[in-house]
């Protein structure tokens, strides 16, 4: 995977094929933005065939009374 950040602040990630094959295998890419001299905070990439699919994973993982969930359009 490849971490950047951009001199205007934006954030690059790039996944590799074999970073693909991990995450339909089901296994998240997580990592800590501190890692990149930014605040701390994890960050996790999952893979879903769908949103919705997406969304069953992460209600099994998440409290909704302590999670905002926002959706975004992927034009954005």
């Amino acid at each position: 995977m490849l971490k950047a950040k951009l001199n205007n602040g934006d954030l690059v990630f790039g996944l590799s094929k074999e970073n693909i094959t991990r995450l339909q295998n089901n296994q998240p890419i997580v990592f800590n933005l501190k890692d990149m001299g930014l605040e701390e905070r994890r960050v996790m990439i999952c893979f879903g065939e769908t949103e919705e699919d997406l969304y069953k994973d992460m209600m099994e993982h998440i409290d909704l009374d302590k999670t905002k969930i926002h959706f975004t359009d992927e034009r954005e």
